[in-house]
């Protein structure tokens, strides 16, 4: 395991995407590697993105060992300590670090690891945990991967858990890579039924999408929360529209979100103070476990394996659930 910097942006919103005014910043984040030695752009490898929370040494970096003692590459990426954003309010980590960062974060990954001589920069997935669930999912839009990373790779596949169900867009057109959602049906923080609406922009779009709805289950099933803890605010209410011109608009206020003050009141507007519960479920977290692993196979056309552990390498022994 290695903290490594890589080259990013820090564009407020898609505003300043467009305008090509995102100055230029380094991310920071934790690289593993599988033990056994590689040839030549031959491993496959998945970027893995924090929820609010930030980096977890039980979530982040669980699913980071895992997925190496399985033959991944995995960078997980700190996108909030990388801009001094490491608090406890999760509520100043949004208003602070934003959604286009984070897409940021995940295609400047992406373009870090494409570089590495030891990974196939045509099996790159993405995947992310709330915030990060709902930027994974984001990322499989054209659009996004066009605006982010113009001339770049893509990802070749998605996956979200418990993402934000946040925003849809006019055009639905996606990369073509599939897209796994993970929710659980006792989730004030996600909306259920715009979830399914956004998988269907993306199944419209050109996408093989899965869609998987836990019943009795609340967010953020894989965490260590033993005993069912309360969030104030939440976004379950939040509904923003994406146009085709990268336009930002917040459906509630019909306000477009350009800058700070802008997002901020979009934000405040739609905070749902009824809040929401985050409690460990065991069993969803083996199941989700499982389906992670299938479909990294399938979306990257890998056999799992687990190699004996070395330097920089992951351990092979079963990881802390």
């Amino acid at each position: 395991m290695a903290e490594i910097t890589f080259r990013t942006r820090s564009p407020f919103t898609l505003a300043d995407m467009v305008r090509g005014d995102a100055p230029e910043t380094t991310a920071k984040g934790v690289l593993l590697t599988p033990g056994a030695v590689a040839t030549a752009k031959s491993l496959p490898a998945v970027v893995i993105l924090p929820g609010l929370g930030g980096i977890i040494a039980e979530r982040e970096i669980r699913y980071a060992k895992r997925l190496a003692g399985e033959g991944y590459v995995a960078l997980a990426v700190d996108t909030f300590g990388s801009r001094g954003a490491a608090y406890a309010n999760h509520s100043l980590r949004a208003l602070r670090v934003t959604e286009t960062m984070m897409l940021a974060d995940a295609f400047a990954a992406l373009a870090h690891l494409v570089r590495l001589p030891m990974v196939d920069p045509a099996r790159v997935a993405v995947m992310g945990f709330s915030y990060g669930g709902m930027i994974s999912v984001l990322a499989a839009y054209r659009q996004m991967a066009e605006l982010f990373c113009a001339d770049g790779p893509r990802f070749a596949g998605h996956v979200s858990y418990y993402g934000c169900s946040v925003p849809r867009f006019d055009d639905t057109t996606t990369t073509g890579a599939p897209v796994e959602i993970f929710l659980g049906a006792l989730d004030r923080n996600v909306n259920p039924e715009r979830s399914r609406e956004i998988a269907e922009d993306l199944r419209r779009g050109g996408s093989r999408v899965g869609f998987h709805l836990f019943e009795n289950t609340y967010h953020q099933w894989d965490s260590q929360n033993v005993e069912r803890t309360f969030v104030r605010f939440s976004l379950y209410s939040c509904r923003f529209a994406v146009d085709r011109k990268n336009r930002l608009r917040d459906l509630r206020t019909r306000l477009p979100i350009a800058g700070r003050v802008s997002r901020t009141l979009a934000l405040a507007a739609n905070a749902d103070p009824r809040g929401y519960h985050m409690l460990r479920d065991e069993g969803v977290t083996a199941r989700t476990d499982a389906r992670l692993s299938e479909f990294l196979e399938e979306a990257l056309r890998h056999r799992p394996r687990r190699p004996a552990a070395r330097d920089g390498g992951a351990r092979t022994a079963p990881a802390r659930r």
